[in-house]
């Protein structure tokens, strides 16, 4: 099965790397396709700014009959790794003394300032800790109803609202529970405070200065070619797209800063970099060294437990937005402090600040598939080139 390598500036021994790694994360992945649990994966890995490597390996499309190469430059949703940059913006807004992290989300947001969302701080949206209703399977729960299923019951300019029906699930600060609806909040925050749309505000703001060319909100009818299909719903979004001969038509009432990126793997070790360099790409000032800081940091006690995905009440440890490895982590092989986030369980975003190392990478499940070697094996491989 043919590997296509992206142009890249620098080999993996001048990036400090053993480059014979590289053919053992080839393997897996070719063997992942073989299998049938993936339809394609790729790989984007820089170490002290230095990217060297930028490779891919399967097909483009889920069909049979349909024998394109999924590329280096092949766009795909990058779904929850989305938060991290709506992390940013509210991180943005922060150092520019427009907010405060311990801000009752009421203060701005008249829809929380009730009992009982007025004790919901910013930072516990950012940590997933704010008690709003969950995303679905996070919970054991036969009798479910999703946020999505509250919006469509109401008007969409009425979505806050319709979202709040739904109660608290726990007392904000207690409990981890995954949360995208706290980020779709966010966005309002965001759009609301700057006067600016959020996904404006994200776009300039921080894709721009990161010459992310290859990354928009939404999909975009000039890239109609450019975007895989591993499943049936994804390949309806881009027939429909073609169809229509335009971008979509995008209301904006309801944020999608908990998911709605599309970037490329090249696109999105910029955006890691420029994490990794203080808040800096290419001399462009992005965010302040302190606000990131602040992002890397654990908010969350011990105390704070999760149960979600089978946690069974364990304390778990977040940062402002990414996670942050802990030294007694067992499921890979990576560095203690290192920050990632990951994209509905088919892509992952990694800085590693000890190592200055950055890895992004996607595994491109089948629809309704996922397999933790995907993830995890993954980059436990990755990381063991780093010399």
């Amino acid at each position: 099965m043919k590997i296509i390598e992206g142009t890249v500036s620098f080999t993996p021994e001048e990036a400090g790397y053993d480059g014979t790694r590289l053919e053992k994360l080839n393997e897996h992945f070719i063997e992942m396709i073989s299998k049938k649990e993936i339809v394609s994966g790729s790989y984007c890995l820089s170490r002290n700014h230095k990217v060297f490597v930028d490779n891919a390996v399967g097909k483009f499309s889920c069909e049979e009959d349909d024998d394109r190469p999924f590329t280096p430059d092949t766009i795909f949703g990058i779904a929850s790794i989305t938060k991290v940059f709506t992390a940013v913006a509210i991180l943005k807004l922060a150092e520019d003394g427009k907010l405060r992290l311990d801000q009752g989300v009421g203060e701005f947001l008249d829809e929380f300032n009730t009992p009982p969302y007025n004790t919901v701080q910013i930072w516990h949206l950012l940590t997933h800790t704010s008690g709003l209703i969950a995303d679905p399977g996070v919970h054991e729960n036969g009798h479910y109803v999703g946020w999505w299923e509250m919006i469509e019951e109401n008007k969409p300019e009425s979505w806050i609202k319709a979202v709040l029906k739904l109660g608290l699930h726990s007392k904000p600060g207690e409990e981890w529970s995954y949360a995208s609806i706290g980020y779709m909040i966010l966005g309002e925050l965001i759009t609301r405070i700057s006067g600016v749309h959020c996904h404006q505000y994200i776009e300039k703001n921080i894709i721009e200065p990161c010459e992310m060319k290859d990354t928009r909100f939404g999909q975009k009818y000039e890239w109609a070619d450019r975007y895989n299909m591993p499943a049936e719903y994804r390949k309806q979004k881009v027939d429909q797209l073609k169809r229509d001969k335009k971008d979509p038509d995008e209301e904006d009432i309801i944020p999608s800063t908990g998911g709605g990126i599309y970037s490329t793997c090249n696109d999105l070790i910029k955006f890691g970099n420029m994490l990794l360099n203080n808040g800096t790409y290419n001399g462009k000032r992005v965010i302040g060294r302190k606000a990131l800081e602040t992002m890397r940091r654990v908010h969350t006690s011990d105390k704070v437990i999760s149960n979600c995905w089978g946690a069974k009440a364990e304390p778990h440890p977040y940062g402002l937005g990414p996670e942050v490895v802990q030294a007694d982590c067992k499921s890979q092989m990576i560095t203690p402090g290192t920050i990632s986030h990951e994209g509905f369980g088919t892509c992952c975003l990694m800085i590693d600040y000890e190592e200055k190392f950055v890895a992004v990478w996607t595994a491109q499940f089948y629809e309704g598939d996922w397999y933790a070697h995907g993830l995890r094996n993954v980059a436990s491989i990755i990381w063991s080139g780093i010399l």
